[in-house]
């Protein structure tokens, strides 16, 4: 889940890729500042971190 600031490109946009000369496709998720980038990341890491622990526990209790 800590792959907030990576661009997940379209098929559509791997099409156009193809005949983009000038490279203006290129976009990528942002954040306001490093601290921001880095509390993101965290907290996604953590929220993934939860929902495993979650699944795990349940495969046990159940």
């Amino acid at each position: 889940m800590s792959d907030f600031l990576f661009a997940r490109p379209s098929l559509l946009e791997g099409i156009g890729r193809n005949i983009d000369l000038f490279g203006m496709l290129n976009s990528y998720n942002s954040a306001n500042s490093g601290r921001a980038a880095d509390l993101n990341a965290k907290l996604n890491d953590i929220a993934a971190l939860r929902r495993d622990f979650l699944k795990a526990y349940a495969s046990v209790i159940i």
